[in-house]
This record gives C-alpha cells, sequence and structure tokens, in this order.
C-alpha cells in the first residue's frame, strides 16, 4: 500500500527528484530582486513567479518538497474560488463536486507540486474568472495583472473575455475599457515580451499535427504530453466526451457556456493555427489555463441534465474518471532521479572536485544538487552553442568548458541518465 501511494498516485510528483525546468526557477530566484527581472527579460516568461520564489527560498532554503509546496497554496485557493464560482452558477451542494472535481484534476494536480509558475497561472486565471462573473472589477483587474506577469498567453484569457462579451451583446465602451485595464499595466513589459518572442524562433518545441488537434481537450484535462504512446487514441474519445458536455451546456445555458468555451476554443484556434502556418508554439502547460474553462464547462453540461439520477451518475463517472487517470498516468511523469545519484556523489566529493555534466541537458539539476554548486561545469569540447530555450545561458553564461580542469584533480562526470563516471587526473 505505501509502495502505491508514494509512486502511483500524485503524492509521488512532490517527492520525486527536481527536474530541469524546477532548477532552473531556483537559480532564477536565487539572485537579487533588480537582477531576477533582467534575467527573467533574457527568458520567455514575466517575473512573477520568480519573485515569490525568490522570498519564498529565504524561508525554506533548498529543500524539494518544501519549494514545490509553494506551488500546492494556490493550487488551494483554486479549489476554493472553483465552489465559490460554482455556488453562484449552480448551487452550494453542487459546488462541492466542482471544487472535487477541480481538485484531482491531473493536469491541475500535476502541476500543483511543480515548482514553476503553473499552478499560480491557473489560481489567477479562476480568480479573474470568478471576479469577472460576480463584475468585480477592482478584483478582476488585480488578479488579472497578476495572471499577466506569471504568464505571457493569459493575456489570450482577457481577449476571450472581450470576444464573449460581444458575442452576447454585453460589449460597450465600459465593460471594454473594464475588461482590458489588466493589458493597460502590462504595457511596461509588451516590448520585452515581443523582443522575447522572436527570440524564442530556435526552440525545442514539436510540430502541430491532426492527432495532436484532435486530442488536443483530452490532452489538457489529463497532462498528456505523448506518454505513453498509445493514449492518443483515448484522448480523442476523451475530447469528444468534452465536446459533448459543452453542446449539452450550450443548448441549456447559452450565455454561461459561451463563458467557459469561448477562452478554450478561441485560444486554441489562434495557438494551434499560429503553430501549424508559422512556427511551433503550443505547449501543454502553457495553455492550462484552457483546463480551468474545461472543468467547469464539463460541469455546466452535467448541470444542465435535467433528468436527476443521469445528473447524478454523470457526475459520478466524471469523478471516477480523473481518479483513475491520476493512478494511472503519475509514474509516466517520472522525472531522472539526480537526487539519488547526488545524495551519492556528495558523501565522496571533496571541496576541490568538480562536476561536468556530459551536455547541457543535466547541467542544471546537477547544480542544483551538488553541495558546492559553484563547481559545476559543462564538458563541451567542440564548443558548441548552448540554445537559449535549455535555459543554462541566462542564469550560467561562463559555465561551457571546453577540456577538464587541470591535474591533480577529481572531476564527476554526470550523464542525462543521471549515471556518472568519476575521472581522477594526477
Amino acid at each position: 500500500m505505501l509502495d502505491f501511494i508514494t509512486y502511483h498516485t500524485p503524492i509521488f510528483y512532490l517527492i520525486q527528484s527536481i527536474w530541469r525546468d524546477e532548477a532552473f526557477s531556483y537559480f532564477m530566484a536565487k539572485p537579487n530582486l533588480p537582477q531576477i527581472i533582467i534575467n527573467t527579460a533574457n527568458d520567455f516568461n514575466p517575473p512573477l513567479y520568480y519573485l515569490f520564489l525568490h522570498f519564498w527560498m529565504k524561508i525554506v532554503d533548498r529543500q524539494d518538497l518544501w519549494l514545490r509546496f509553494l506551488s500546492v497554496l494556490p493550487y488551494i485557493i483554486t479549489i476554493f474560488f472553483a465552489y465559490q464560482l460554482a455556488a453562484r452558477i449552480f448551487s452550494k451542494k453542487f459546488a462541492f463536486f466542482v471544487a472535487v472535481f477541480t481538485m484531482f484534476n491531473p493536469m491541475l494536480i500535476y502541476y500543483a507540486f511543480e515548482m514553476r509558475m503553473y499552478s499560480f497561472y491557473v489560481l489567477f486565471t479562476i480568480s479573474s474568472l470568478y471576479f469577472f462573473y460576480i463584475k468585480n472589477w477592482k478584483w478582476y483587474s488585480l488578479t488579472g495583472i497578476l495572471g499577466l506577469y506569471t504568464h505571457s498567453f493569459f493575456s489570450l484569457t482577457v481577449a476571450s473575455y472581450v470576444i464573449y462579451l460581444w458575442f452576447t451583446n454585453k460589449l460597450n465602451r465600459r465593460t471594454l475599457f473594464q475588461t482590458l485595464l489588466p493589458i493597460i499595466f502590462f504595457l511596461p513589459w509588451l516590448p520585452i515580451l515581443i523582443v522575447q518572442f522572436f527570440h524564442s524562433s530556435n526552440s525545442w518545441l514539436f510540430p502541430v499535427d491532426l492527432q495532436l488537434i484532435g486530442s488536443v481537450l483530452g490532452n489538457l484535462f489529463t497532462s498528456y504530453e505523448g506518454t505513453p504512446g498509445d493514449w492518443w487514441n483515448k484522448t480523442f474519445i476523451l475530447s469528444v466526451f468534452i465536446v459533448l458536455f459543452f453542446l449539452i451546456a450550450l443548448k441549456r445555458k447559452r450565455g454561461q457556456a459561451l463563458l467557459f468555451i469561448m477562452p478554450i476554443f478561441l485560444p486554441l484556434f489562434l495557438i494551434l493555427g499560429y503553430s501549424m502556418l508559422r512556427r511551433p508554439i503550443y505547449v501543454n502547460r502553457y495553455m492550462i489555463f484552457v483546463t480551468v474553462f474545461e472543468i467547469m464547462g464539463i460541469s455546466l453540461g452535467i448541470w444542465c441534465i435535467k433528468n436527476r439520477s443521469i445528473r447524478n451518475l454523470s457526475a459520478l463517472l466524471w469523478l471516477l474518471s480523473v481518479f483513475f487517470i491520476n493512478i494511472i498516468i503519475s509514474p509516466y511523469h517520472k522525472k531522472t532521479d539526480f537526487k539519488t545519484t547526488f545524495a551519492e556523489i556528495n558523501k565522496i566529493a571533496r571541496p576541490s572536485d568538480f562536476i561536468y555534466a556530459k551536455t547541457p541537458i543535466c547541467f542544471l539539476e546537477s547544480a542544483y544538487y551538488y553541495k558546492y554548486d559553484n563547481r559545476v561545469f559543462i564538458y563541451n569540447p567542440n564548443n558548441i552553442t548552448i540554445p537559449n530555450y535549455i535555459g543554462v545561458n541566462v542564469v550560467f553564461p561562463d559555465v561551457s568548458k571546453t577540456s577538464f580542469p587541470p591535474m591533480p584533480s577529481r572531476i564527476f562526470l554526470v550523464d542525462d541518465d543521471a549515471n556518472y563516471e568519476m575521472i581522477v587526473r594526477r
């Protein structure tokens, strides 16, 4: 039972070894505040999460579990806002279902345990939706601004609200200004965003194909990104069911349904369309805000089923599906175990020893886990240019080495699979 809980439930996400993007977050948040903003401007995301993490690190230091807990906090608040929004739209009793449905969504729960900005991204999405719905424009503006400075794709949510108002004949000068107000406060970052966008042309992103388009709703609901390889048909079928419940909602509650459906299909149309016609910019986690609207759209579809027994059965089946998906997919989110490797290395390492990463891919994890992090380098004998998207250049611009250090020296040469060999130079 302990083995099952540890390795086949989302608790596994919390305790496993950190991976490259999480190590990148740590080193981005480590300098002083002005340097964090400068480094962020040279990367691809706004700075807000790194500023939060900077102060959190002063409390918890370099402890994996507690560093990840910074993402758990907004996840918990997200569940609260899901309940509050559902209580306004449906009933307090049905709001408990929506809260549980949100809490166990595989996409949200996966990123609730990752040292990245996506859990905050989700929180500001659901909270802005709540304040937009109740027309509390002051708090809507605040959550919108925070969302924009958390992830640039949040602007697609704001644009979707404008289109929703237009579709429902609620758009006028006042509502347009109130809805777009967060964008005005984001204007100082806009020139940086434009430069970042053009610099991102050299990217690792995979091309978008018809298989991805057909499965995208299911992928975003389950956090599926291609592993295991035989899930594409399953996420396609799930996408069909999601659309079915959207159609039920549209038939019964068109206005409310458009509020949830517009921020799904408009951003996906723009991002997937651009990715097919120009260059890939689609990444599951960048679109995590869509998952929030999927949850609410499905919930509205369930609520609109007139037969009470069928409605309750539908709610139960959706809950069982998310429980089942979490259990099945958790092991496929396993990260390379650098934690165990460096626990072994740190026991025998001396202050004069070096870590050389065989490739830039494993450098950030090595720098994070090695107890002498200023003695970690990339072994680059051919002096190949390291792509910016790996993240090394932003926080470690001078770590590439074409040769080993002078003799005498001991070097731990670490590979991408977390295996290593010791090289003794006398």
